[in-house]
């Protein structure tokens, strides 16, 4: 059987045993469900897994909407976190799982880290006191800001993606022969406009500097020197990296676990781990799987601790589930309109605002 057909009905199973454990704790308590912060849950819910979605993260806006809003306590954070987000993040791991490249081993290996920190984190956050976890959230906040400004700057390994004609320059540079390279590069560019099979034909293979060095490597080694502008994109893609082995496969096993048991204090995986992809030679694109599939697992993993501990928000929880979904699906379906480093700017000033409230109120009963 396809080992990602495996993952696939792993995860649904998983996904229905955890629907049906968080069902089943909010009809025991009913009286959780009142009728006031319905509107602002709501709105959490559709914009931070729209966020989401589109890789900005949604922990980071969600808690920044909680203390706005008032809608949700400090001390069920986390839980509420961790359990209102695991049903969308499955969703969009579902939606993207086939849309991209890796390879079965990688993904299987990187997501079990995930789960495993994910587990050990939860067993000690959902014990930890008011004032720890307001800390723990503040300085969740300005890490994940950090990160995200060192992505949104392309500092350190978040390279930025090479334009279409700057490829075709670098490798004819390099000694590879593009045939009808001007061509492919005005294609490319303009790949929205084109046909679904021409798209298919001249894709933009999001390729970084170091990585196009690895495929001018790769395609010089093969004897391959000379290429015609409509193979030109799955010639690149073909040469990229989405596999880790070795001692690489250890070190992203034990980094993703580390993420994992960050991610149930409120640190956001998604930005962490596509630094982490790109530092271990990956191409960023398979990060999406990742993070995805590794939230996707950890998630539920997490909110069970959550719910045995009954130390999260019911109302919260079932509000961003229900409109997060939403959420996912206008993002999966409609491409984004917005300028994405702008939003992500944005976003980045609304966490450092909202860390500063976390530890203003640290001490507050």
């Amino acid at each position: 059987m396809d080992i990602m057909l495996l993952i696939k009905a792993a995860i649904i199973i998983y996904g229905f045993v955890f629907a049906f454990i968080l069902v089943r704790d909010c009809i025991q308590h009913k009286e959780d469900f009142t009728r006031t912060k319905l509107v602002p849950l709501a709105a959490i819910g559709f914009i931070s897994d729209l966020l989401d979605t589109w890789g900005i993260g949604s922990f980071a806006t969600c808690q920044a909407g909680f203390k706005f809003s008032k809608s949700c306590d400090d001390e069920m954070m986390p839980g509420t976190l961790n359990i209102a987000h695991t049903i969308p993040t499955i969703l969009e791991f579902l939606l993207f799982l086939e849309l991209i490249q890796i390879s079965g081993v990688t993904l299987i290996a990187l997501i079990a880290g995930a789960v495993v920190g994910a587990v050990f984190g939860a067993s000690i956050v959902s014990k930890w006191s008011k004032k720890l976890i307001r800390i723990a959230l503040g300085c969740a906040l300005v890490i994940l800001a950090g990160v995200l400004s060192c992505k949104l700057a392309h500092i350190g390994p978040f390279e930025s993606t090479m334009k279409p004609a700057k490829i075709v320059s670098e490798m004819q540079n390099q000694g590879i022969t593009i045939v009808g390279g001007d061509i492919w590069a005005d294609k490319t560019a303009q790949s929205s406009k084109l046909s679904k099979r021409e798209q298919a034909v001249f894709s933009d293979p999001s390729v970084a500097p170091s990585e196009l060095n690895h495929v001018i490597d790769a395609l010089k080694e093969s004897g391959n020197t000379q290429i015609d502008k409509r193979k030109l994109s799955s010639a690149i893609k073909d040469n990229l990296i989405y596999e880790l082995t070795g001692s690489k496969l250890i070190i992203g096993v034990i980094g993703n676990m580390l993420l994992g048991a960050l991610m149930t204090i409120g640190v956001g995986l998604y930005a962490p781990c596509m630094a982490l992809i790109s530092t271990l030679g990956m191409n960023v694109t398979a990060a999406f799987p990742v993070m995805m599939g590794s939230c996707a697992f950890l998630m539920p993993s997490a909110g069970l601790r959550f719910l045995k501990a009954g130390k999260y928000d019911r109302k919260a929880a079932v509000m961003i589930t229900i409109f997060g979904c939403v959420g996912v699906f206008v993002a999966y379906k409609v491409a984004s309109m917005l300028p994405m480093n702008i939003l992500t700017g944005i976003i980045v000033c609304v966490m450092l605002y909202t860390a500063f409230t976390f530890f203003r109120d640290r001490n507050k009963a």
